[in-house]
Parts: C-alpha cells; sequence; structure tokens
C-alpha cells in the first residue's frame, strides 16, 4: 500500500496544479476573481502570465488585465469568423509557474492539437504547469442533464467530472440572486441589449438562478467531503466522522422490506442524500427458495426504480457485513427492520437491530417495525438442491457400510473407535449428498452406534449412563458438521453458477471486441444468451426516423401490436416490463432497455421456449448484465461511426478547402488574362492596329486552351476516382505513344533537349492508348515546367520481366526530400524557386490511370542530379509484333 502511495505522491508532485474559480452561471465573478488572485500573487513575486482570457467587453474586467504579462493568442479562421485559441506551444516554451486560462469547458477550433479546452490545460499540467481557469456548474458533465431539467437549456461544452474532482482547488465563486440580476440589468454581463433581454426572459430567470446556486453549493460541498475524506485515507484514518449524509437500508425477501425501501426514499429525500439498499446473501439466502430470492431481487430493483442504488454482499456475519460496508462507504445513517415475534424467539436468537445499534459507533440507526402478522420467507425448501431418494439410499448404504466394518473389527477397536468413524462419515455424507441425507445419517449412525456396539448388544437398552452424553455429542457433532457441509456445498453451487455465467460474459465480451457490425454484435450476444438460458433472443434498435428495426429475432404477428407497445414502453421509460414482471405482465416476452452512459439505445427480448417458465433473480441479473453489455458494445461502435464519419467530413472539408485554394488561382490567372485582352480589345478596336489585335486575341486562345486543360483535369480525376473510365485496351507500340506525346509537346519541349531512347525488340504493351499518352504528355509537361531552359530531358522504355518500365528523367533540380509520394496525392503541388505552383492534378491523373492498367507508378530523386517518374505496363500476352503489324495495316 505504501509503495503505491509514494508513486501517487511522486506522480502529483511532477505534474502542475489546477485551481478552479467555480460559479453557478455567467456573470458571477469568475474571471474577475481569477484576475484578483493573479495579481495577489504577481505581488509575491510569482511568474503568473496570461494564456487566454474572455473579457466579453467588460470594463471592470478588462481593467485587471492591465500589468499582467501574457501570451499572444492564436488567431484561427473558420468559416469566415475570427476565432481566438490558445497559443498552447508558446505557453509550454515560455513555462510560467502559473498561467491563466479562462474557461475551462470551450471547445476549440477545428484542426487544434485537442478538441476541448480542458485537454489543452491537461497537457499544460502534465508538463509541470500551475493553471487557474474557470467554469460554471452547468458544465460539470454529471450535471447537464440536471441543469437541463431544471432551466430547460442543455448545456453542449461539458467538462468530465473527473477533471473537476481532480482540481487542487476549488474556489467558490458566490453572489445573491437579486445582485447578479441587478448586474444584467445594468449591462455588466452582456452588453448588447438584444442578447441581455433574451438572456433576462431564458436562462436568467429568478427560479433558474436559484436552483443553479443551489447545485453549485451542493456541488461544491460534495467536493470538499471527498477531499476531507482522501486527506483522512492518506492519514490512515478510516474512523472519521463523514460530513456528507449517506443513507443505507438493509432489505431480505420479506415483506416489510418494501417498507423500510420506502422509508429510506423518503428520508433520501428530505435530506437530499445519496442512498443504498444492501442485501446479505448469507447461508440463510442459499437456503429460500425461488420465490423468496426472487422477492429479495424485486425489492433490490424496486430501490433502484425510486432513485436508490441496490447492492448484494456475500457474507456469512450479516451485522459484520452491514456495519463494515457501512463504515467502508462513509455511511451516515442505517435504516433496518425489525419484525414482531413472540418474545422467546427474541431471547433465543437475539435481534438484528439490536446487535446492529450496539456495533454502529457514529452511525444512527433508524429500526422500522414490522407487521404482526407478516408472512416469513420459505426455508428449507430451496430449488437449488431437488429433491433425489437415491441420495438418502446411499446416505443409508453408507452407515450399514460403516456399521459392517465395525463389527467385521469388533475385536480390533473399541466404541469410541467406531463414534468417531461414524464422525468420519457424516463430513463425507454432508459434502456428498447434502443436508436432508446427511441429518438422516446422523439419526441413523447413532441409533446404529447404540444397537450394535454399545452393551448390552443389539439393543436400545443402554448399560452404562455415561454413554448418554456420547450420544448427545454424536448428534450435536454431526448436526454442526452438517450445517456447516451443507453451506459449504450451497455456497459451490452459487460459486459454479456464477463462474459458468463469468466465463460465458468473458467469452460474450471478447467476442463482441472484435465486432463493428450492429447485426454481427446481436448474433454474438443471442448465441451466448441462448447457450445460457435456452430462450429466444429478439434485439430492436430504432433508427433516426424513430422507426423501429428488428436487428435479430422477431414477433410473433398474433401478438405483434401489444408487444410492440410494450418495447416502446420499456424503451421511453428506461425499465423492464414484460412478462411476469409489474408492468404489463401479460406480455408474451420479457424485455430489457439497453441503457448506456449516452441513453437508452434499444430493447432487447426474451421468449421463453416454455411459456409456463419463470426467471429466477440470477437469472435476471444475468439478462440486465448482457443488455447492459450490449449497451456499451452498440454505443461503442456508435461512437466509431461517428468518429468515421467525423473524419470523413473533415477529409471531405479539407479537400473542398484545398480544392478551392488549389483552382482558384489556376482558373483566376487565366481569366484575368482573357477579361483584361477582350476588353481591350473591345474599348479600343478601332484604334488598335491588326497586329496588336492580333497579339491579343492569340492570348485569348492561349489562355482558354489553359482554363480547358484544367477543368479537363478535373473532370478526368472525378471521373478516375469514381470508376467511371472504361478502358478501352489494345496491344500498342509503347514507341508509338511516346512518339504522339512527344508531337503534342514539340511547342513546350523547343527550348529543352529531349532524348528518347528504348530497347530493341520490345513486346506490346496492353493498354488504352489514349490514357496512356495523356500520362506520357502529363509527365514531360511536367519535367519541361521543373528544369530550366537548355536542360536534358530524357524518355525511355525497357522491358521487366512481364512489364514494360518507361521512365521521363531530368537532370534538373529534383524532387524535396519527403516528397516523392506524396506528389501523387491530388491538389500536391511543390513550386520551386520562382516556379509557381500548378493545380496538382496532373500527377493524380497518372497515377489513377496507371492504377486502372494494374501497373506500378514512383518518383525519385537520381544520384547524379534530377528527378526520375517510372511507371510499368503490362506486356500484351501471346501477341507478337508482327500481329500488330498486320492489325493495323
Amino acid at each position: 500500500m505504501f509503495p503505491d502511495r509514494i508513486a501517487v505522491e511522486k506522480k502529483r508532485m511532477r505534474r502542475g496544479k489546477l485551481k478552479i474559480f467555480f460559479g453557478s452561471c455567467p456573470g458571477v465573478g469568475k474571471t474577475y476573481a481569477m484576475l484578483l488572485a493573479a495579481h495577489e500573487q504577481r505581488t509575491e513575486g510569482a511568474d503568473i502570465v496570461v494564456g487566454i482570457i474572455e473579457t466579453h467587453r467588460r470594463t471592470e474586467t478588462e481593467k485587471l488585465l492591465e500589468g499582467l504579462p501574457y501570451i499572444p493568442s492564436l488567431t484561427i479562421s473558420h468559416r469566415g469568423i475570427k476565432l481566438r485559441e490558445l497559443d498552447l506551444n508558446a505557453a509550454k516554451v515560455r513555462r510560467p509557474a502559473i498561467l491563466l486560462v479562462d474557461e475551462l469547458a470551450h471547445t476549440n477550433a477545428p484542426h487544434m492539437r485537442h478538441p476541448k479546452r480542458w485537454n489543452d490545460i491537461d497537457e499544460l499540467l502534465d508538463a509541470g504547469i500551475d493553471v487557474y481557469t474557470t467554469l460554471n456548474v452547468q458544465h460539470i458533465e454529471s450535471l447537464s442533464d440536471v441543469v437541463a431539467g431544471t432551466t430547460g437549456i442543455w448545456v453542449k461544452e461539458t467538462v468530465p467530472d473527473s477533471v473537476f474532482d481532480t482540481a487542487e482547488d476549488i474556489v467558490l465563486v458566490d453572489i445573491n440572486v437579486d445582485e447578479l440580476l441587478k448586474r444584467l440589468h445594468d449591462g455588466k454581463v452582456y452588453i448588447a441589449p438584444e442578447v441581455r433581454a433574451s438572456a433576462m426572459e431564458n436562462f436568467f430567470k429568478e427560479r433558474n438562478l436559484i436552483a443553479l446556486r443551489e447545485i453549485a453549493l451542493r456541488r461544491t460541498a460534495e467536493r470538499v467531503d471527498a477531499q476531507m475524506e482522501d486527506f483522512n485515507f492518506q492519514r490512515g484514518d478510516p474512523d472519521f466522522l463523514p460530513i456528507a449524509e449517506k443513507i443505507m437500508v438493509c432489505i431480505g425477501s420479506d415483506p416489510l422490506s418494501a417498507k423500510l425501501v420506502r422509508a429510506a426514499k423518503r428520508m433520501a429525500t428530505s435530506l437530499k442524500a445519496p442512498w443504498v439498499a444492501v442485501y446479505i446473501e448469507n447461508l440463510r439466502h442459499y437456503r429460500l427458495n425461488k420465490h423468496s430470492r426472487q422477492a429479495a431481487q424485486q425489492i433490490g430493483r424496486m430501490a433502484e426504480r425510486i432513485g436508490g442504488k441496490s447492492v448484494a454482499i456475500q457474507g456469512d456475519n450479516v451485522v459484520e457485513e452491514i456495519i463494515g460496508y457501512a463504515k467502508t462507504n462513509r455511511i451516515t445513517k442505517i435504516i433496518i427492520g425489525k419484525p414482531i415475534k413472540p418474545a422467546w424467539k427474541t431471547m433465543l436468537y437475539g435481534s438484528l437491530a439490536d446487535k446492529i445499534i450496539r456495533k454502529s459507533d457514529y452511525i444512527d440507526v433508524y429500526v422500522v417495525t414490522g407487521e404482526p402478522k407478516a408472512e416469513e420467507p420459505v426455508i428449507g425448501k430451496s430449488d437449488l438442491i431437488v429433491f433425489k431418494p437415491r441420495l438418502y439410499v446411499w446416505s443409508i448404504l453408507t452407515v450399514a457400510i460403516l456399521t459392517g466394518f465395525g463389527i467385521a473389527l469388533g475385536n480390533v477397536i473399541t466404541p469410541i473407535d467406531q463414534a468417531l468413524i461414524y464422525l468420519t462419515g457424516v463430513v463425507f455424507v454432508a459434502a456428498k449428498f447434502g443436508r436432508g441425507p446427511s441429518f438422516l445419517y446422523s439419526l441413523l449412525s447413532v441409533s446404529c452406534f447404540n444397537f450394535f456396539f454399545i452393551p448390552p448388544l443389539y439393543s436400545f437398552n443402554v448399560s452404562d449412563r455415561s454413554y448418554w452424553l456420547t450420544f448427545v455429542v454424536m448428534l450435536i457433532t454431526g448436526f454442526v458438521i452438517t450445517n456447516q457441509a451443507s453451506r459449504l456445498r450451497l455456497q459451490a453451487i452459487f460459486s459454479r453458477k456464477r463462474e459458468r455465467d463469468t466465463q460465458t460474459f468473458y467469452a460474450l465480451t471478447k467476442e463482441l471486441a472484435s465486432i463493428r457490425s450492429r447485426e454481427d454484435i446481436a448474433k454474438a450476444a443471442t448465441k451466448h444468451i441462448v447457450e445460457m438460458l435456452d430462450v429466444n433472443v429478439a434485439v430492436w434498435l430504432p433508427d433516426s426516423g424513430g422507426q423501429w428495426q428488428t436487428i435479430i429475432g422477431g414477433l410473433p404477428q398474433s401478438s405483434l401490436v401489444k408487444e410492440a407497445s410494450v418495447i416502446r414502453w420499456c424503451f421511453n421509460h428506461g425499465q423492464i416490463a414484460g412478462r411476469h414482471t409489474g408492468t404489463m405482465p401479460s406480455a408474451t416476452g420479457l424485455y430489457f432497455p439497453m441503457i448506456a452512459t449516452s441513453g437508452t439505445l434499444g430493447v432487447m427480448g426474451i421468449m421463453a421456449t416454455n411459456p409456463e417458465r419463470e426467471f429466477s433473480g440470477d437469472e435476471m441479473a444475468s439478462l440486465e448484465t448482457c443488455a447492459s453489455l450490449l449497451a456499451s458494445v452498440l454505443e461503442r461502435a456508435n461512437i466509431a461511426d461517428s468518429a468515421e464519419r467525423s473524419e470523413v467530413e473533415a477529409a471531405r472539408e479539407k479537400l473542398r478547402t484545398t480544392l478551392l485554394s488549389s483552382v482558384s488561382h489556376d482558373l483566376r490567372t487565366p481569366l484575368a488574362s482573357i477579361t483584361g485582352a477582350s476588353s481591350t480589345i473591345m474599348a479600343d478596336i478601332d484604334q488598335l492596329p491588326r497586329e496588336t489585335i492580333r497579339d491579343l486575341s492569340r492570348s485569348i486562345n492561349k489562355e482558354a486552351e489553359r482554363l480547358s486543360r484544367i477543368v479537363t483535369n478535373l473532370l478526368e480525376v472525378t471521373r478516375l476516382e469514381s470508376g467511371a473510365v472504361l478502358l478501352n485496351k489494345q496491344p500498342y507500340f509503347i514507341e508509338e505513344l511516346i512518339g504522339s506525346a512527344l508531337a503534342r509537346l514539340e511547342a513546350v519541349l523547343s527550348k529543352h533537349n529531349v532524348v528518347p531512347q528504348s530497347e530493341e525488340d520490345l513486346p506490346l504493351v496492353l493498354a488504352d492508348g489514349v490514357l496512356i499518352e495523356q500520362v506520357l504528355v502529363n509527365l514531360l509537361e511536367n519535367a519541361a515546367r521543373y528544369t530550366p531552359e537548355g536542360s536534358t530531358i530524357t524518355i525511355s522504355a525497357i522491358r521487366k520481366n512481364l512489364s514494360v518500365l518507361i521512365s521521363v528523367t531530368d537532370n534538373g533540380p529534383g524532387i524535396p526530400a519527403g516528397n516523392e509520394k506524396k506528389i501523387f496525392d491530388k491538389f500536391t503541388s511543390i513550386g520551386q524557386g520562382e516556379i509557381p505552383k500548378g493545380t496538382g492534378l496532373g500527377l493524380a491523373i497518372c497515377a489513377g490511370i496507371i492504377k486502372a492498367h494494374t501497373g506500378e507508378i514512383w518518383a525519385e530523386n537520381r544520384s547524379q542530379g534530377g528527378a526520375g517518374f517510372y511507371f510499368t505496363l503490362p506486356v500484351a500476352d501471346d501477341v507478337t509484333k508482327d500481329m500488330k503489324v498486320d492489325g493495323h495495316g
């Protein structure tokens, strides 16, 4: 334990400290209080720096910023709006002792390092920087629904409770409601009159402000109580008095338990305290019949249904378990029942309530008296141990065998030895055959001991009265051993059952961990549930329009309408419904809501193969666990799908931005030239010389062709990506395609030294001639664009296994290191020196065409200088040059 504390303490010492200025709503003065504290620290010589502060144009706040050093914030442009964000890198480089970062719950602009500001603060804390920040109560994740229920306004920006709970210091900034409303009216919260008026009509209603203030005060008190508990835990003091009220109610399977749960709910409501219903699974629990155990389970579910928590604890000593749980969980009040029973029973067995009161120490104990004629739970008819006559036969045979063994050794062993042999046998019978057969064995063994081994022999008369004590000791010892062995046997039965359930859940969890499809998730869960309980399973999920989709299984047509209404109720209320429950018990199926952290995701339906079957409490618990597990896996799949959609949307947005930024320049340049030349002709056509008009017209034509090429490239990329291009593959001489490309680019390549090379007797390639010629044109045009005039461009073709390798190389400046693969991406263009960037589509088109031909394309810098572009094309199978010549005349 101590090494763990030391490790935690070391980590805590290295990490920065977080101080949160906490308020009930905007305008209470959190930022103002934080800046005042900053000035106090600065006066004391602390290195304190402003990271980012939102003043909301409040004059008092802006004045407090004066004199504080600051880190310039980043300005991010998003959809035409300028956003200010914290410069995280600059803050870590500056590394002040304390950094002021306003609005902990703030959502960062897209493409920032972290999605939320609290992520930024967490990184700063890890870097050892102390942080001051601000937070409103409605932004705490666990309280967002409470605030929404109070104010009717949902808050999208939330902070995990763990961030709030791990802060070293919480400063509650609080003002009364009247003063806050006056500040709002005076324009000290919101400057704009229209915003102020809207706030007063909606969020800033007096009722809302009072409720928010109460929630903030309670959350702060909980935080202080948690700090106190942690402080005492670190000191190793488990007996300190808890401050916050926590209520525990002890329940069983008797009718009084329902009364106790309702009393606990009333007390918790009046104290506004959390409460828990505790059930102890001891030997008595194992001896209850199925209906009594189900009653205990139903009481636990009742507690959860009305706002409490239900806990089942295994243990032999009920009092010790109750007191131990209460002290461990800082319970302040225990509610216990005291059934009215005869005085002799109270004197003989004692009272559970009295025992708890004696050991309760600082915990208050409230005793609720039961009804005089309340029914006791049925004991001794447990469905776990089925009556089997053969077990009693084996018990009788065991007595007979041990008796025969003693008679055979009558001259060797004494009666006391035989008594010990009988006691050994009772251990075997109790462990092997159970409680009933072992009781029978104890009675028979004492009778046989008296009849066969105690003088006078073969008679039940006893000559020596001292043997009566032996008989009594044998009976008592036998009964004690029987009880203990029976208890252990029952516990072993439950342990084996729980082990099977654990193995089933483990196998289910392991299988679900690797599945993404909702249908596959439902199928995997259904398979394990069917194996575990032999039932029919169905799963329903609502679609985006609120219509139910059957993922697996289904409903009988005869009861479709009725069952559908049960499913809707189960989903809307988040509670179990259907057969043998308190809600619509006449339904065919039993329905479980699949509840995850984000809400109810769907409904799991269970249809028993035997219509009369009732599920036990343990089976209900297993089904609830399956539904919960299924919900968590489905939620994981939803989150993964959402993340994937967000990633696709982000990529689409990035592509759109890149397209606009890349294409706009290339479109604007020829359009500007065309517009300028045409406007000049139109304005001065009568005064301009014919030669000038001819030059301007030639310029218009040239720029129009350039514009056409850009649009063609865009369309070509779209067709290639969509798979709309149908290849017209024919056998071709690669030399012919190279020659056609060079002819098309004669003017472009006129100022370069072009060297075509190829091996003799190259095989034919199977290709779409038009598209491959376009690839060659793009590569040659690219080489001409990025090499100076007079440089050499070499285009060659050689045989390489079952392909022909075509290369376009130059002796220019080459490709910037690290961009050899990137240049084939869409809209990637690398300008060099004074050479402007292009659209970045030419090489992407080449890559798409070659990929469609099942070839490869790549680029690399040559060792002797310059760049080389290479691609392969498949050799035309079973085609010879003669066939090519014959085919083309």
